[in-house]
């Protein structure tokens, strides 16, 4: 689609535009002319995380204005919304919306101050001082009327999981409650992160979203793009167990979900072959240990030895998470070889970072001859260890509640020793 001579799609473009530089702040303000396939390719499962859709490296290209077409690329509207949601809005529109009140509301500053210099000189001074408060008023008033109309919150609606314990596979079904009347019209958002699609849900709706992998999903409720309440599903197992598949949404069960041994958490290549799985395709293997526990989320220790491949077809970085899961939120740590620490991450409750934004290369390890994996937090501050070494030191706000779960998890074939995670006050193992 060609921009020229086309006031509205020349709009468009102003908005496409405002919504790429949002996009590079995001990741860290690196200048195109600096970004590298891997650079792209980090993008596109950041967006993946956050939207549950991935764009490929060429559309991201298209997009960003880096790979060069006859006619300038007109995303269409699904990929428009995406890009909002990565931003922080609702879909295209809203990021429209709100994009063309604030852009009024600069345009209505600008001419109001053009009027003050086209003034003769006599009444200038008391003209100025009459338009410029005109003016801060007119923003206030923009300002107020859009931070209104994306946060104001029913606080009284909360999100209720009416079956929240389960094990795999496992149907939740969720409703909304309150203390006192509300419009059961109103429309809310149900996001379960990478776990499950988002919803819409009413007062006169439920929705039931479908489990197939141990672990605990925390749902979030949404009003006018706000989070205003949480709700947590738990996928129970007897033991650690074994799940896999070609991606990290479509994971199924290893030899039935059977126990497996905690001094030696492994399956072979023939389980995976077995259990349906084309190992030719880049695949994860993800051990898991979902139980209620006492244990305090924010003081406990926990220690594990871990192998992986180096390198596997079609996957150059080899990843292995270690994620503690409470019943409000969780850690994790994303553990890499030296040559790929720019994918490292680690989150620790409500603090996060990534590898691309920080050096976290003192995260990286031998995947071969393996990691010793220590995690100690103690009153909201967490010590991490590799190889008996403190590599990451981070001190978070809100607590993660009791732990539900342990989750180990490999990009390709790996092995987990002797997990154990206490806790520090009461001594209970999990």
């Amino acid at each position: 689609m060609s921009d020229s001579g086309n006031k509205e799609t020349h709009t468009f473009f102003e908005l496409l535009d405002y919504c790429v530089a949002e996009i590079l702040k995001k990741m860290g303000g690196l200048p195109l002319a600096e970004w590298r396939s891997g650079n792209y390719t980090t993008l596109s499962t950041r967006i993946g995380k956050d939207t549950k859709v991935y764009l490929s490296e060429n559309t991201l290209r298209r997009l960003l204005g880096t790979l060069k077409t006859s006619n300038r690329y007109y995303p269409q509207k699904a990929t428009r919304d995406v890009l909002a949601q990565f931003i922080g809005y609702r879909d295209w529109q809203e990021l429209e919306r709100f994009y063309r009140e604030t852009k009024n509301a600069r345009e209505a500053t600008a001419q109001e101050s053009q009027i003050v210099l086209t003034e003769k000189p006599v009444k200038g001074r008391r003209k100025l001082f009459i338009v410029l408060a005109a003016s801060v008023a007119l923003f206030l008033l923009v300002f107020i009327t859009l931070i209104r109309f994306r946060h104001n919150t029913p606080v009284q609606v909360k999100l209720i999981c009416i079956n929240p314990f389960g094990t795999v596979p496992h149907s939740a079904i969720f409703r909304l409650q309150a203390d006192k009347d509300f419009d059961h019209d109103e429309k809310f958002q149900l996001d379960l992160a990478e776990e499950a699609t988002k919803s819409e849900i009413s007062g006169n709706k439920q929705v039931t979203k479908f489990f197939k992998n141990p672990g605990v999903v925390y749902a979030t409720l949404f009003h006018n793009g706000k989070a205003i309440d949480t709700a947590s599903v738990f996928m129970q197992t007897k033991g650690w167990v074994a799940n896999s598949g070609n991606d990290t949404s479509r994971a199924f069960p290893v030899i039935g979900l059977k126990k497996l041994d905690p001094k030696n958490i492994y399956v072979s290549p023939r389980q995976l072959d077995s259990a349906g799985l084309d190992t030719e395709k880049p695949f994860m293997v993800g051990f898991s240990n979902i139980k209620p526990s006492h244990i305090n989320g924010d003081n406990f220790s926990f220690h594990c030895k871990v192998f992986s491949e180096k390198d596997r077809p079609g996957t150059q970085c080899v990843g292995t998470a270690i994620l503690i899961l409470g019943s409000k939120d969780k850690h994790v740590i994303n553990l890499f070889r030296k040559s790929c620490a720019a994918f490292c991450d680690y989150k620790f409750s409500d603090v996060k970072e990534l590898g691309t934004n920080k050096d976290l290369s003192a995260l990286a390890f031998d995947p071969e001859n393996g990691g010793e994996v220590i995690i100690n937090v103690q009153n909201k501050m967490a010590f991490v260890l590799l190889n008996n070494k403190r590599v990451l030191t981070v001190k978070y706000n809100k607590s993660i509640g009791e732990v539900m779960g342990i989750k180990i998890l490999f990009n390709g074939i790996g092995r987990a020793i002797s997990p154990e995670l206490t806790d520090l006050l009461t001594g209970e193992r999990f």
